[in-house]
């Protein structure tokens, strides 16, 4: 009899699942609109208003569903526990919700402040969802992918029609564009290790993770997770089935300070600069993984596009010949795609767990040495995505990140890119093969500052209909 781990995946009902959560829309810009409702009546009829088969013109909610030809945008929509009583969810079922996501990202305090959510990344300073900014109810993510932003602001003005049609308030938007080569700010090509996910069509680069199963991100249905069970909890299947939950965060990067630092390591070590950047990352900025090229970004012959995410940190049951950096030589233990994507390695569990999907993407202009405006701000904006806030994002954001018991060799560090770094500076160490091992830096600044953090509902097409359904 075919176990549980061997069992064919679920099917996935896609086009009752919102979209860019499992499968990616890949856009070139974005915008983010915080919204307040004023009572469940409107909140409900304005759900009805952007549901994927609602009458009218303008933007509505997208689906996963499979297409010919790619749409001209994306819609999401999240809803805050704030917004699920706005809308009218009876008491007794919004306190069906998991603990997490009713107290959102500020409480308890002892859990923001591990997230590094301290200093000048403190709630109160926060732009959207601290304690000093109006309650956000519902976040709507609207994605483009023409390269002219007017295609984005059209769209934007026949959603504010709906919105203000609707006595909804729009309380701030945030917006993201896209840069070349598909940057982040700091000069890193992101999104190459997505988790794949059982039941998902789509392109995804090899690599020598098993695919993730669905029930990881996907609520209800007969998902599994990892840990053979489902995060839908007790919530009503009519609410729940094929929802997310999304973790929102604005995310400022001091690129100048990072570019600074990597110089300064650089000179001291006698280090190239660049290999000090792919040290902290585990990639170089070109994306081609340490351990694949540990001298250089641009091996010769060229790594194929299909290779970069095709690799493991050291022997497993699966690859038991594979080369062993157990130590670090090629990667660090504690570089940044090494911690929260351990691959393999048993840390704190099971291995090639705690995975999550990220739908973030740059906001501000593109940093120029030598020719920034020190007030300029930019870094990441967008959506966290996994089935349960506390044991995935956050259970990464802070022993991962920011503690130094989840593995070996990383002792009095945290996350170079994205942990809290004390004021005199962060420790990171770095193993050579030459007398000068370990290299042990204790001046890495902090390079991220939170700004704004929403913890998000993101339901299944089933899920909205029930919602919008509340109220006459």
């Amino acid at each position: 009899m075919a176990t549980a781990e061997h069992a064919a995946p679920p099917a996935i009902d896609l086009a009752d699942v919102q979209a860019n959560i499992v499968r990616g829309f890949s856009a070139r810009f974005a915008r983010h609109f915080a919204l307040a409702v004023p009572d469940a009546v409107r909140g409900n009829q304005f759900l009805r208003a952007i549901l994927p088969d609602a009458p009218g013109s303008g933007p509505r909610v997208s689906t996963a569903a499979l297409w010919n030809e790619k749409p001209a945008y994306c819609l999401n929509i999240g809803v805050t526990f704030a917004g699920v009583g706005a809308l009218g969810v009876p008491p007794s079922v919004a306190a069906l919700f998991p603990p997490r996501f009713q107290l959102g990202p500020t409480q308890p305090a002892d859990v923001a402040t591990g997230m590094g959510d301290r200093g000048a990344s403190a709630p109160e300073h926060w732009v959207v969802g601290g304690p000093a900014t109006p309650a956000v109810h519902l976040l709507l993510s609207l994605y483009t992918h023409a390269h002219e932003m007017k295609v984005l602001d059209d769209y934007s003005a026949q959603l504010r029609a709906i919105i203000t049609a609707h006595g909804l308030t729009e309380l701030s938007h945030f917006d993201a564009a896209a840069l070349p080569e598909g940057r982040v700010h700091f000069g890193y090509r992101d999104g190459i290790a997505q988790p794949r996910i059982e039941g998902v069509p789509g392109k995804s680069l090899p690599d020598m993770q098993p695919a993730s199963r669905a029930g990881e991100f996907l609520l209800g249905r007969d998902y599994v997770n990892q840990y053979d069970g489902n995060f839908l909890g007790d919530l009503p299947n009519a609410l729940g089935d094929n929802g997310s939950y999304g973790v929102f965060r604005m995310l400022e990067q001091d690129v100048p300070a990072f570019e600074a630092f990597i110089r300064r390591a650089g000179e001291r070590f006698n280090l190239d600069p660049e290999l000090v950047a792919a040290k902290l990352m585990g990639r170089w900025r070109s994306g081609v993984p340490l351990v694949l090229s540990p001298e250089t970004p641009h091996p010769v012959p060229p790594m194929p596009h299909g290779a970069i995410n095709d690799f493991d940190y050291a022997p497993s049951a699966a690859h038991p010949a594979y080369f062993d950096d157990q130590v670090g030589t090629r990667c660090p233990v504690g570089a940044h795609a090494r911690r929260l994507n351990p691959r393999s390695s048993r840390v704190m569990g099971q291995p090639y767990s705690r995975r999550i999907i990220r739908r973030a993407m740059p906001y501000g202009p593109e940093y120029k040495h030598g020719h920034d405006d020190p007030a300029v701000k930019r870094g990441l904006v967008g959506y966290f995505v996994c089935g349960d806030i506390e044991m995935q994002y956050e259970f990464l954001s802070t022993t991962w990140a920011n503690l130094d018991i989840a593995m070996s060799g990383i002792r009095g560090t945290r996350d170079p890119i994205i942990g809290w770094q004390p004021d005199d500076g962060g420790k990171f160490t770095i193993r050579t093969n030459d007398t000068r091992d370990p290299i042990s830096i204790s001046d890495l600044p902090r390079l991220i500052t939170t700004c704004g953090s929403l913890y998000c509902f993101l339901p299944g097409i089933g899920g909205l209909r029930f919602l919008a359904s509340l109220a006459p």
